[in-house]
């Protein structure tokens, strides 16, 4: 209690990255008691996909705790408007705001990563998870037909559970796919823009996402993406910056077909126009700063 207290008396806002964890609700009673500002981003773990993992657990948690917990704080922030519309449907909320994730542009130089390349590697990259998608893009690819191949590859790079990483690896060689894609170890943040750059597409079939920083990082880079509904960018389809998929083999077998005949360097140039017009770092955080 005094570790908590001698802690929260520090700060005059309290920003919470976390949901399912009981220190959480320690934090937040001492600063309540102490009438410190309270700030939850839920990074998508309201939606209903995360809600419906490990449910009864999660059922429980919300009826005896975190119903009350989202409600006492002061605010409750989301990075796109479908982020809160998904949450308000299961929590009544506290005042609410978005604002999406911001990139630095200055440390993405605009390029055009498609050029002079004769096979065109297609990139996922990000955490290994079963909620991004990658077992339905590995079932996917195994459906392609081998003329696909002549012109792409895929690479799956990101960290992940040990578990859950070799059980993906073993599904590549269950498949009989090892030659169109592999698994790649993490990238730090010094190589990771060098990593992108190899690539000539980013996708992500993702079953749920708050708003990727690693999407945004390679449109930042001029690379086209093809991704899910989930990801809560529809402006790509608008803009003409990749494809949008439905979750579902056939949805994701049509869009990676489509590649062969797309214009995947304009689609890249788009991709960074995005970027610059709607997602600098310093139009964002000027936001939340006025929020603060």
């Amino acid at each position: 209690r005094k570790k908590f207290i001698k802690f929260i008396q520090k700060f005059d806002i309290i920003h919470y990255h976390e949901l399912w964890h009981l220190k959480i609700l320690f934090i937040n009673y001492f600063a309540n008691l102490l009438g410190k500002k309270t700030i939850l981003i839920p990074h998508g773990v309201l939606d209903s996909w995360s809600l419906r993992e490990k449910y009864l657990k999660k059922k429980l948690y919300s009826l005896f705790f975190l119903k009350r917990f989202i409600l006492s704080l002061d605010a409750i922030f989301f990075s796109t408007n479908s982020e809160y519309f998904e949450a308000k449907k299961n929590f009544k909320l506290p005042y609410a705001f978005v604002i999406p994730n911001g990139i630095n542009l200055t440390e993405f130089n605009k390029t055009n990563v498609n050029k002079n390349k004769p096979q065109k590697k297609i990139i996922f990259f990000g955490r290994i998870h079963k909620k991004k998608g990658i077992e339905l893009l590995l079932n996917t690819i195994r459906l392609l037909p081998e003329n696909f191949f002549r012109e792409f590859y895929f690479e799956i790079t990101g960290p992940g559970e040990f578990k859950y990483v070799n059980n993906i690896k073993n599904l590549i060689k269950d498949y009989k796919i090892s030659d169109k894609v592999s698994v790649e170890n993490p990238k730090d943040n010094n190589s990771k823009i060098k990593y992108l750059k190899t690539g000539s597409l980013f996708i992500l079939p993702s079953f749920e996402e708050a708003d990727s920083v690693a999407l945004k990082e390679a449109m930042s880079l001029s690379l086209p993406v093809l991704i899910s509904e989930q990801c809560r960018m529809s402006i790509v389809g608008e803009k003409n910056a990749g494809f949008i998929v439905k979750t579902n083999i056939s949805s994701l077998k049509d869009k990676l077909l489509a590649l062969k005949d797309a214009d995947l360097n304009k689609m890249g140039e788009n991709s960074r126009n995005i970027m610059e017009n709607y997602f600098d770092n310093e139009s964002c955080v000027n936001k939340l700063w006025q929020i603060y």
